[in-house]
């Protein structure tokens, strides 16, 4: 690999005038000697060392991101959102994944092990002299751990910390589910069953919110006969099918699209046309919901917006030169795209 000397040689000047003319430096020169220079660089194929001149500047120009699990169908797309806004700002990514998913089979209790795996990653993450800390999580809930000694900006994203002293960047999942009752509602839907996640799941608890303060405003009673939990899954969706279809359910609101697939193939087997015989919405917007027959109503989380804010945010520290006040770190929730399909239908 050609070097700045190897040029400085073959031009006869010195290795500071290369570097100067190399770097834009006006004046380090002259005209014949700034183009003769260029162009030996050019025949030899040079490639300015990134990593030595960053280290030197102690600016290197890289934002860390540490995931929970990068295979986590949510966390490309909010990965893909930080690495855009810092391509958009001549700043590169350094990925960091910790697994957990597969190392922990789903678990994501906070224990000790977590804590020594976040630290190592924080460590790693130092030692590469990044200028923020972007910290991906695997579903929005709050996390106990906390970076610790860390000089860095960092922020959270599709997570929040229990201590309140980090910026995080969720979605609305409140007024997202609000929307979708509001809308079924409209459509002259009075009984409106809902298949949730775990019952003691944040995210389950924010959705079923929104779903009881649009029933109240209408001034439906809530009736948790027709509110079942279970799985974010398939099988959940089946398995609770029957219960709210004997139970006069008109409408289902899925609180994911796997549990409505699950619906979907108990309809199938009874004989129900979804989007006629009974509507169903959704909540995650996946890939496949244009290809049920008919096509699935759901809730698009921002992932990609949810990556850039928090990138945003990191740059904002970056530039301000100093970390957020608690004030300034309260959560920051985004707004939901509400997709209207074929599955839903009004009642006459």
């Amino acid at each position: 690999m050609a070097t700045v000397k190897d040029i400085a040689k073959i031009v006869g000047v010195s290795t500071a005038t290369v570097s100067n003319v190399l770097n834009g430096r006006i004046g380090a020169a002259g005209p014949a000697k700034t183009r003769e220079i260029f162009e030996v660089a050019e025949s030899l194929h040079y490639r300015p060392n990134s990593l030595a001149k960053s280290l030197k500047q102690q600016k290197t120009n890289s934002i860390g991101v540490i995931t929970e699990d990068l295979t986590v169908f949510n966390t490309p797309e909010i990965v893909d959102g930080i690495d855009e806004y810092c391509e958009e700002n001549n700043y590169e990514i350094i990925l960091a994944n910790m697994r957990l998913f597969k190392r922990y089979n789903n678990d994501f209790t906070d224990t000790p092990k977590h804590q020594q795996l976040f630290n190592m990653m924080i460590s790693n993450m130092a030692a590469k002299q990044v200028e923020g800390i972007i910290y991906v999580g695997y579903h929005s809930r709050e996390v106990t751990y906390l970076p610790s000694r860390i000089n860095v900006p960092f922020v959270y994203a599709y997570c929040y910390p229990k201590e309140q002293i980090y910026s995080s960047v969720l979605f609305n999942d409140e007024v997202a589910a609000y929307k979708v009752t509001k809308l079924l509602l409209k459509k002259k839907h009075k009984k409106i069953g809902v298949i949730s996640g775990p019952r003691l799941n944040i995210t389950a608890q924010w959705r079923l919110r929104g779903y009881q303060r649009a029933l109240h405003e209408q001034n439906i009673p809530y009736n948790e006969m027709i509110v079942c939990y279970g799985e974010w899954d398939r099988e959940n969706g089946y398995r609770h099918t029957d219960e709210l279809i004997d139970a006069g359910v008109t409408a289902i609101f899925a609180f994911s699209d796997r549990i409505a697939g699950g619906v979907y193939k108990r309809c199938l087997e009874k004989g129900i046309t979804i989007g006629k015989d009974v509507s169903l919405f959704g909540y995650d917007n996946i890939d496949w919901c244009e290809g049920y027959t008919p096509p699935l109503s759901s809730v698009a989380p921002p992932l990609n917006e949810m990556g850039r804010k928090s990138a945003e945010l990191v740059f904002t520290q970056i530039k301000q030169q100093k970390m957020p006040s608690m004030a300034e770190c309260k959560p920051i929730l985004l707004n939901c795209e509400i997709y209207e399909r074929a599955s839903i239908t009004s009642l006459l």
